[in-house]
């Protein structure tokens, strides 16, 4: 700003060397401020816009930082609830010994393991195929198995219904 300054100076003294008719040369220096006024009102306007602009920028970001925490959270959250973390141990009650045991599953989800007690293999049944996970009959009336077992009860149904006749 200071050089801009310094060159409009030596403009007006340019122009004040050159041009003895005292008349012109202050119609020619209201002119050139003039004009300098014109071009500093547009830059203040396209300043205020671009600052306008980076504002609109910023809170935008701000929006979207928050919206990715809230996703962020959200998929830890889904990885805590799909995925067994490495670290994860499981209390195991033995169906032929009743013996309950800890079973360490850092190595991956296993289908079977082995009674320290009895030596038993037990199948481990982690739900993957899509069976009603209530814990009380709920008859397809339930909020908890999102009405899954409603289907599975409707075709007991209709094949109790087709044996009776």
């Amino acid at each position: 700003m200071a050089n801009l300054k310094k060159r409009f100076n030596e403009i007006i003294g340019e122009l004040e060397k050159n041009i003895k008719n005292k008349e012109d040369l202050d119609y020619i220096k209201s002119q050139v401020y003039n004009i300098s006024l014109l071009f500093l009102d547009e830059m203040d306007k396209l300043a205020e816009l671009n600052l306008d602009r980076l504002n609109v920028m910023i809170d935008r970001e701000k929006e979207l930082g928050k919206r990715i925490a809230s996703m962020e959270k959200v998929i830890s959250n889904i990885e805590k609830e799909m995925y067994i973390s490495p670290e994860c141990d499981f209390e195991i009650i033995c169906p032929y010994c009743n013996t309950e045991f800890v079973e360490d599953f850092t190595d991956g989800m296993k289908h079977e393991v082995r009674c320290p007690e009895c030596e038993n293999l037990i199948e481990l049944d982690w739900h993957d195929d899509e069976e009603c996970s209530c814990t009380h009959e709920c008859h397809g009336e339930c909020d908890e198995c999102g009405d899954s077992c409603k289907e599975d009860n409707d075709e007991e149904e209709m094949d109790e219904n087709e044996d009776d006749m």
